[in-house]
């Protein structure tokens, strides 16, 4: 368990243990280390430890027994409509080939409209990252994500040759809530361009926000060409009802 060196000691000892959850390397019901374990782990002091635990148990990341210890919390009731995969293996998954090219990749400070979409002051440093995937060498998606650095210090520091952006992410900067929204739109001439459609040709978007515990991650847009590409997700209702 390494710390990020982001923040104070108790906030990057809380996203350590989170990530274990999030991640699914902790199963829900699982004991977790115990309290003085985990300040000889993370060489803190007990207060700080117990801080950590104590928000995540407030979060209803973990669940406390007075002499029983720390557990993960019971997270079966949560079913996203649409689970965050990452492209590439879903393509892989089809037996196709994946491939892809990076178009647009810098850090910047954000602006008050980046600011306000993130829900950050001023100033932050953002990566903005723009990639076209392609399955069997057909155009299929236009990544374009802007990227918390806080959240992710070592995002833009990848050359993301042998990994994507969303497979980085993942395994990297776990999320613990997202958003959705699907909209239909016309393709303008660079995402024509870009995707080997027609100008005006339907296309897909995808706009996708992620959270982890409150600290905003990721800001991104995804376009399809809407001919050749759909969107699915399975929901299960937590208590069936005839509606």
């Amino acid at each position: 368990m390494v710390l990020d060196g982001n923040g104070p000691l108790y906030d990057q000892i809380k996203r350590v243990l989170a990530r274990n959850v999030i991640s699914g390397h902790w199963v829900s019901g699982q004991q977790i280390p115990t309290e003085m374990e985990l300040v000889r782990v993370f060489q803190a002091s007990r207060m700080t430890v117990n801080r950590a635990l104590r928000e995540l148990v407030a979060e209803g990341v973990l669940t406390r027994t007075r002499g029983a210890g720390t557990y993960v919390a019971d997270r079966k009731g949560q079913s996203p409509i649409l689970e965050i995969r990452a492209i590439d293996r879903d393509i892989r998954a089809r037996g196709h080939r994946h491939d892809s090219d990076i178009i647009t990749y810098n850090t910047v400070a954000a602006d008050a409209t980046l600011a306000t979409r993130f829900g950050l002051t001023p100033g932050v440093p953002l990566c903005h990252f723009v990639c076209l995937h392609r399955e069997e060498d057909i155009p299929v998606q236009i990544e374009d994500r802007w990227v918390n650095l806080a959240a992710a210090p070592n995002f833009a520091r990848q050359d993301f040759k042998d990994i994507t952006a969303a497979a980085w992410l993942l395994a990297n900067a776990p999320y613990s809530d997202a958003r959705h929204l699907i909209e239909a739109i016309a393709a303008d001439n660079k995402t024509a361009k870009l995707l080997d459609i027609a100008y005006g040709a339907p296309c897909l978007v995808l706009h996708r926000r992620t959270w982890f515990h409150g600290t905003p991650i990721t800001v991104a847009k995804f376009t399809h060409p809407g001919e050749s590409y759909q969107l699915g997700g399975h929901f299960a209702p937590q208590h069936p009802s005839d509606g």
